[in-house]
């Protein structure tokens, strides 16, 4: 492989290549689907074998582990990464199936285990967010009984709210959520109201700008239809949504929610009944649960 094409194949996170890179920044070498951030091709050096990057002074990353076999621990994640890394153009069944190393059967199998959607599926919803970069968003980060936070707008709706414990953290999350979006910071005071209101009587009347896959919006639709003062668990919500075997899918579309309190993702527990995790903190999630119990 030429230079170029071994950039590229980094670039792609291809799963299978023949070589392996170093970065001379962090003294690191990797396979070249390693989920790590890409570094600076202007840093990279190209290796044949583990064995020449370490006489040369770079250890093994800890995320790829390029000594072992490439494992197939965190595929989905990889292909998913393919995917996006391909976003310009339609990805074929089997142009996937050779990435991944199965056959086109088992690989739509093990993606929709995982995903509750289809490699097909997954591209048409990744199109979707990203047919209109640029379009404007507005946000604005207010007190609340939950700490700061910030919710944020687009032509069509509410569109992101969260908490955290300083502006300066919902800045970088917003950012990291919204990427192609035209960021601005304005006055939301009315829809804040409305969103920290919710917190009391259980509904938002805000119109909503809801993206995500047709999986992700059957999951987020079902936990807003869990009644104010009760829980679920991720079986319960597996069953509500007719797929009792997707419980991790349906987890991994809970966890992609970021609309904290108006899809109320914290109504989710564990089988017996203690809080479990919550993106926004188990703390926050016991205050709200608590609320809504008095």
């Amino acid at each position: 492989m030429t230079n170029t094409e071994r950039w590229n194949a980094i670039q792609q996170r291809q799963r299978g290549a023949s070589f392996f890179y170093a970065v001379k920044t962090t003294g690191i070498y990797c396979r070249p689907s390693c989920p790590s951030r890409r570094p600076d091709p202007r840093n990279i050096v190209y290796f044949d074998q583990p064995d020449e990057a370490e006489r040369a002074g770079f250890r093994a990353c800890r995320r790829c582990d390029p000594r072992r076999t490439e494992p197939r621990v965190g595929l989905v994640t990889d292909l998913c990464r393919f995917i996006e890394a391909n976003a310009n153009r339609r990805i074929s069944l089997a142009e996937l199936s050779v990435f991944a190393e199965l056959s086109p059967f088992h690989l739509q199998r093990v993606f929709r285990e995982e995903l509750g959607v289809s490699p097909r599926e997954y591209q048409a919803a990744l199109l979707c967010r990203e047919s209109d970069p640029g379009k404007a968003v507005t946000y604005d980060i207010v007190d609340s009984p939950l700490g700061r936070m910030l919710v944020a707008e687009s032509g069509r709706g509410l569109c992101a709210v969260s908490f955290g414990s300083d502006d300066a953290e919902l800045e970088v999350w917003i950012r990291e959520q919204m990427p192609l979006a035209s960021l601005h910071r304005g006055t939301l005071s009315e829809t804040a109201k409305q969103v920290i209101q919710a917190l009391d009587t259980g509904s938002c009347e805000l119109a909503l700008d809801i993206r995500g896959t047709a999986f992700q919006q059957k999951v987020w639709k079902a936990l807003r239809d869990i009644p104010r003062g009760e829980t679920r668990s991720y079986e319960d919500l597996a069953k509500a949504v007719g797929q009792p075997n997707a419980v991790r899918a349906v987890a991994r579309a809970c966890r992609a929610n970021r609309m904290a309190i108006v899809i109320p993702c914290h109504r989710i527990v564990r089988k017996d009944g203690t809080p479990g995790g919550y993106r926004w903190g188990v703390e926050r999630k016991k205050n709200v649960l608590e609320r809504e119990r008095h």
